[in-house]
C-alpha cells in the first residue's frame, strides 16, 4: 500500500523550509555542488545509497541522458525507499519489475527542468515529470519538525544536492503515477456516490474516463472535477441521488445536455488541467456547462467559487476543500468542495464601474483624499489594466477634479493615448471589466475632456464598437439666471443628447466657480456612448481602448463605465463628486 500522507499544514515554518531553508535533522548526503559530476555519476559514487536506482537507469537505459548536459531534476528514492517499494509491490527485486514498469519509474521521478526547493510552493511544480504527470509538494509539521512532501508520498530527506546537469532531492519512499481516470478515482470512493451516480445517469462519467491515448477529441484530454461529497450533499438538503434527480432534473433525461441536472454536473467540470494555483491565479473558469463561468476567489487561503456581488448583493461563495484537492488523474485534475454549488439563472443588470476601484490603488494612502495624486505608474504596476508600449497612469483626487465633476471626486489619467511610436505615449489600454451577467448591454465611457485622444478605437472582447474622441467639447452650459443653475443650451435635453450618444452622469451640483449656481451640464465632463455588446459569458471580460485618429498630444482620463442593459434607462442613475447616487425623480 502506498505511503499517503495525510496531513498537510500550512505554516511559517513550513514556508520557510519551501524557500529553500535545511531541516533541522542533519542528513548523511553529499550536499556539495560540482560542475563535474553529472546525476548519473553521482548515483553510481554513491552506491550505499543509491545503487537500486543506478540499476534502475541502467536496465532502462536511461543512465544515458542522465549522465549528459542538460537540466534535470530528479527526485530519487534511496534504497531504503526502493526496497520498501519492492516488498509493497510483492517483489523481491528490482529485476524482478518488467522493463516498461521500470521506465515508468524513473518518468515519474524525473523532470525536464531544474527546480530547487525555492520552487517548491504548495501545489504542483511549473513543469510535468516525463511520466507527463505534475508533482505536488506540500509540507508536514509534526512534533515541531517541518518536512517537504511529495505527491504526498514521500518526504524529502536532507538537503537538494545541485550537480553539473540538475539537481537531486533524495526521497523516503518511491513516487508512484495515477493510472485511474477521473471517473474511476470518483467512483472508487463511496464518500461520493451520489456525485458519481449522477456522472453516470449524465453520461459524463463515459467523457471522464478515457484516457488521453485514447481520447480522439485531442481538445478534450484534461478535464478538471469539481466533486461534492454526499456529506456537503446531506448539507445543502441532498440525501439521495434520488434528492438530486427531484432537485435538477427538469426534463426526466439527465442525459440531454439541456437538462438542469447535466447542467449542474457539467458546472463542476472545468477543461484542461487545473490545479489549485491555477484556479485561484484566474479570476474565473469556463465549465462544460455551455456560457457558464465559476469564478474564483482567495481569501486569506480560501479559495472560494462564486463569491460575487450582483446587484449590490453579496452571494457567498463555496470554498474548496484545500487540503484535500490537487489530486492528479490519468486524464486531469480532481478537487473536493467543502459546499454545494450550482449554476444560477441570472438576468443582465446594470454595472455602474468606477475604473479607479482597483486593488492597488484602493491600498493607496491617499485613496479619496483630498487635493492628491498617486504616484505614477508604468505597465504591469496595475493586475486588472494593461496599457502599452509606455506611458503610465496616474491616480488623482479632489479638489482638482471637482471642477470635472467625476463620481467619487477621483479619475485615472493616463499619458498621451497616441498612434506614435515613441515609448513615452500610450498605444492603448486594457481594462478587465467588473462581471457582467450575460446579455446585450450599452457601454458608456464617463471622461474629461482634455486634449488626447482624437481617435479612440473601443473594442468588447472580439466586438469592435465605436471610435470616439475623448477629446471633444460640447457646446457651452447656458447659464439660468432666474433658477440659478448652469444647464443645456437652448435646443438641447438631456434625452436629445442622448440619441447623439452623450450624457451627463453627474446630477444637479453646486458650482465650483460660482457657488451661488448650480450645475446639471458641464461640457467637459461627460459620457460618451461607445455602443451595444453581447456578453455571452457571465464573467469578467475585456474593454480595449485603441488609438488610432490623428497623433494629438494630451492625456486622457476616464471616470467610470457603465454597462446598462439596452432596454433600461440609459440616463439615470446619476453620481455625484460627494459619493452620492441620484435616481430619476418621480
Amino acid at each position: 500500500m502506498k505511503k499517503v500522507l495525510k496531513v498537510w499544514k500550512i505554516g511559517v515554518v513550513g514556508m520557510c523550509v519551501l524557500l529553500g531553508l535545511n531541516a533541522c535533522r542533519k542528513e548523511k548526503f553529499d550536499m556539495s555542488t560540482t560542475s563535474d559530476v553529472n546525476i548519473t555519476e553521482y548515483l553510481l559514487e554513491n552506491p550505499e545509497q543509491f545503487s537500486q536506482f543506478s540499476q534502475i537507469l541502467e536496465i532502462t537505459g536511461n543512465d544515458g541522458f542522465l549522465g549528459a548536459y542538460g537540466g534535470y531534476t530528479c527526485f530519487v528514492p534511496d534504497n531504503g525507499a526502493i526496497d520498501l517499494y519492492l516488498k509493497e509491490h510483492g517483489k523481491g527485486s528490482v529485476s524482478a519489475l518488467s522493463v516498461p514498469e521500470l521506465k515508468e519509474f524513473v518518468q515519474i521521478h524525473v523532470i525536464r527542468d531544474t527546480l530547487s526547493r525555492n520552487d517548491f510552493k504548495e501545489g504542483r511544480l511549473r513543469t510535468p515529470t516525463m511520466y507527463g504527470q505534475y508533482i505536488i509538494t506540500g509540507t508536514t509539521n509534526a512534533a515541531g519538525k517541518v518536512d517537504i512532501t511529495v505527491n504526498r508520498q514521500a518526504v524529502i530527506k536532507g538537503g537538494e544536492i545541485r550537480l553539473g546537469n540538475g539537481i537531486i532531492h533524495v526521497i523516503d519512499h518511491a513516487l508512484e503515477p495515477e493510472k485511474r481516470t477521473l471517473a474511476k478515482m470518483l467512483e472508487s470512493n463511496t464518500e461520493y456516490s451520489i456525485f458519481s451516480q449522477a456522472l453516470k445517469t449524465t453520461g459524463l462519467y463515459a467523457m471522464l474516463d478515457v484516457l488521453p491515448k485514447d481520447n480522439p477529441d485531442t481538445t478534450r484530454l484534461w478535464n478538471t472535477v469539481m466533486a461534492e461529497s454526499d456529506a456537503v450533499l446531506k448539507d445543502a438538503g441532498i440525501n439521495s441521488y434520488q434528492d438530486l434527480f427531484d432537485k435538477y432534473c427538469n426534463t426526466g433525461d439527465p442525459a440531454r445536455a439541456t437538462d438542469s441536472l447535466h447542467l449542474y454536473v457539467a458546472y463542476h467540470i472545468i477543461p484542461g488541467r487545473k490545479y489549485l494555483s491555477d484556479i485561484y491565479n484566474a479570476s474565473s473558469h469556463s465549465t462544460l456547462s455551455p456560457e457558464d463561468v465559476v469564478t474564483t476567489k482567495l481569501q486569506g487561503r480560501a479559495i472560494l467559487f462564486n463569491d460575487d456581488t450582483f446587484n449590490g448583493v453579496h452571494e457567498p461563495g463555496a470554498e474548496i476543500n484545500r487540503e484535500a484537492s490537487d489530486n492528479t488523474a490519468a486524464n486531469g485534475v480532481l478537487h473536493f468542495m467543502n459546499k454545494h454549488y450550482a449554476v444560477k439563472l441570472r438576468l443582465p443588470f446594470a454595472v455602474y464601474w468606477e475604473v479607479t476601484d482597483q486593488p492597488e490603488i484602493t491600498k493607496l494612502s491617499n485613496f479619496r483624499r483630498q487635493n492628491s495624486s498617486g504616484p505614477a505608474m508604468a505597465p504591469g504596476d496595475l493586475k486588472d489594466v494593461q496599457w502599452g508600449p509606455g506611458g503610465s497612469v496616474r491616480y488623482y483626487v479632489a479638489p482638482e477634479a471637482r471642477k470635472f465633476y467625476v463620481y467619487h471626486d477621483d479619475y485615472l489619467q493616463f499619458a498621451s493615448l497616441r498612434t506614435n511610436s515613441a515609448s513615452s505615449v500610450t498605444n492603448w489600454i486594457e481594462f478587465k471589466t467588473p462581471l457582467l451577467v450575460k446579455g446585450r448591454y450599452k457601454v458608456w465611457i464617463s471622461i474629461i475632456r482634455r486634449g488626447g485622444g482624437q481617435g479612440v478605437q473601443v473594442s468588447f472582447d472580439n466586438q469592435v464598437l465605436r471610435t470616439l474622441r475623448l477629446n471633444e467639447t460640447l457646446p457651452a452650459a447656458k447659464k439660468d439666471e432666474v433658477n440659478k443653475v448652469y444647464t443645456y443650451p437652448d435646443g438641447m435635453t438631456p434625452e436629445s443628447l442622448e440619441m447623439m450618444g452623450r450624457k451627463m452622469a453627474f446630477s444637479l451640483y453646486k458650482h465650483v466657480t460660482d457657488p451661488g449656481y448650480m450645475i446639471d451640464y458641464y461640457p467637459d465632463s461627460f459620457a460618451l456612448l461607445a455602443g451595444t455588446i453581447t456578453v455571452e459569458k457571465t464573467d469578467r471580460h475585456t474593454l480595449r481602448f485603441q488609438a488610432v485618429g490623428e497623433d494629438k498630444s494630451g492625456d486622457v482620463q476616464f471616470d467610470m463605465v457603465h454597462f446598462i442593459p439596452e432596454n433600461e434607462d440609459q440616463l439615470w442613475p446619476k453620481f455625484n463628486p460627494d459619493g452620492s447616487v441620484v435616481q430619476r425623480p418621480k
